[in-house]
């Protein structure tokens, strides 16, 4: 039976402090980069092509492993991080002070409640996302490409993995996705995708 392998990795660390981070487009801190290297690092390289996010963090790495593997590599506009509007690039200790922090702690715990100042309600970022996924899976299946990295956000990463296990909004603050974290889904042919581990290393 053919299979299709996913695997998502969250960016590391990013330079400029605690932010809330949706479209600011931030570069990998050092520490990040030495996140996002150990993935990698005394381990053989599964992917036949990389998806990024067109964002620094994202992207920059993306482009370091295209190169040292000698990948093909592929930007999706489409899983940029959730545009968070005049909360995006803030400082957390700014936010959880001032007016926004009861606005922002909702959000967090039910995204659908309440959408960010200017932001981009989260019902669109969803459909956003799982659109862009369901047109990768359905362009692997067609290129008979088996194993793909997807280098994104916590956000996307978050509604991609509710919509494998048919979770609610509502859960998704239950879904930790640290700085490097690495997902794998699993799909065979004709049968709905499954999560194979999650915050696992090759």
């Amino acid at each position: 039976m053919n299979k299709i392998i996913i695997d998502l990795l969250r960016h590391g660390d990013v330079a400029g402090g605690q932010k809330l981070r949706g479209k600011t487009d931030d570069l990998l801190s050092q520490l990040g980069w030495q996140q996002m290297n150990a993935v990698i690092e005394g381990k053989t390289i599964p992917w036949q092509k990389i998806i990024s996010s067109n964002l620094r963090r994202c992207q920059d790495f993306s482009i370091e492993v295209s190169t040292q593997f000698s990948l093909p590599i592929e930007v999706f506009d489409h899983f940029q991080e959730i545009d968070f509007g005049l909360w995006d690039g803030q400082l957390f200790s700014e936010l959880y002070k001032g007016d926004d922090a009861d606005p922002l702690f909702q959000f967090m715990q039910s995204p659908l409640s309440i959408t960010p100042p200017d932001g981009e309600p989260y019902k669109d970022f969803k459909a956003r996302v799982l659109t862009a996924w369901h047109d990768l899976l359905a362009s692997l299946a067609k290129d008979k490409i088996e194993h793909y990295l997807v280098v994104t956000h916590g956000g996307v990463i978050r509604a991609i993995i509710s919509e494998v296990l048919g979770l609610s909004e509502e859960n998704l603050s239950r879904i930790e996705v640290p700085h490097a974290c690495l997902s794998r889904i699993t799909q065979y042919e004709n049968s709905p995708a499954s999560l194979s581990f999650h915050n696992a290393s090759l």
